[in-house]
């Protein structure tokens, strides 16, 4: 009788510790169950030094295979380093931030805009882009919403090549436009299915 008593406690326990072990992590206290670290990631996009110059939504396009192809939709930005005196045209997809296009603003003939046939709030050039890693010579189309976005995207891309043209000779006539706020917004204000309307020229 005594073993029968023994026997049965022993099994009582095993059932009750089968009944605490029904996890593959024990768990010190209820604060710890609810408990979970997550690692903080810090991102960079490269852009924290820089000072925004200009910033207007538009659409990129770019030359391939004898048409223009969309090369995405977001805020084509003129970014400048205080430091170095450069100032550098960026461009990111809004909705997914990769570049579309990153070049520094150099002299004649690169990024010298030209009217794009049939198409007067788009503009045409052509430059040395790094926006896939490595340097290589693009030819890009640009569509503003407006006749006024067109005219100020093209007398600030104009003014900031003159000001790395200076700034390359070692000029201290430097002008140094103001600053505008760099904060990134989402608006679907643009006809994403309308292709560039221009030719090659």
């Amino acid at each position: 009788e005594i073993f029968e008593i023994k026997a049965k406690k022993m099994a009582d326990n095993a059932n009750a510790a089968g009944e605490e072990q029904k996890h593959d992590v024990e768990y010190a206290n209820e604060e710890a169950k609810q408990t979970v670290d997550i690692p903080t990631v810090k991102t960079s996009s490269g852009e924290e030094n820089l000072e925004c110059l200009m910033k207007i939504r538009a659409k990129l396009f770019r030359w391939r295979d004898e048409q223009w192809k969309e090369r995405g939709i977001g805020n084509a930005k003129l970014m400048r380093d205080r430091a170095e005196k450069k100032i550098r045209f960026i461009m990111r997809q809004e909705k997914t931030l990769k570049p579309v296009a990153n070049f520094i603003v150099s002299e004649a003939p690169q990024c010298v805009l030209k009217p794009m046939p049939n198409a007067e709030k788009a503009y045409v050039w052509f430059v040395q882009d790094f926006s896939e890693g490595e340097a290589q010579v693009e030819k890009f189309a640009i569509r503003l919403r407006t006749l006024e976005d067109a005219e100020q995207f093209k007398s600030k891309l104009e003014a900031s090549q003159e000001f790395n043209n200076k700034a390359r000779d070692g000029s201290e006539d430097l002008v140094w436009a103001e600053t505008v706020e760099d904060v990134e917004e989402v608006v679907d204000d643009i006809e994403t299915n309308k292709p560039a309307e221009g030719g090659e020229d």
